[in-house]
C-alpha cells in the first residue's frame, strides 16, 4: 500500500485548496488563467530547467528551492501582478 502524499494531505487541510481540489473544472480554469500562465512564464525565465527540479523537490517536501523562485518572482511588478490576480480569482 502506498503512503499518502503529505503535500497532498496539508492541501486539503487549507479550505482554500481543498475546495478548488474538490472542483475539477474550477482547478482547470484557474490552471488555464492568463495570470497562471504569466506566472509559469517567469518562472520559467527565472528558473529555466531548474523550475521541475524545484518542483519535484517540492513534491518531495522540500518546498525552500521552489519557494526561493517564487519570491524572486514576486519581487518583480509582473509577478506580484500575476500572484495578486490568483489570488482574486481563489477567493471567489
Amino acid at each position: 500500500m502506498s503512503q499518502p502524499d503529505p503535500t497532498l494531505e496539508a492541501l486539503k487541510k487549507d479550505p482554500q485548496a481543498a475546495k478548488l481540489l474538490g472542483d475539477p473544472t474550477a482547478l482547470k480554469a484557474l490552471l488555464a488563467s492568463p495570470e497562471t500562465q504569466k506566472l509559469m512564464n517567469l518562472l520559467n525565465q527565472k528558473a529555466g530547467s531548474g523550475l521541475q527540479s524545484a518542483a519535484q523537490t517540492a513534491a518531495k517536501g522540500k518546498p525552500e528551492e521552489l519557494m526561493g523562485l517564487l519570491n524572486q518572482v514576486m519581487g518583480t511588478p509582473e509577478g506580484a501582478s500575476a500572484v495578486e490576480g490568483l489570488q482574486k480569482k481563489t477567493k471567489s
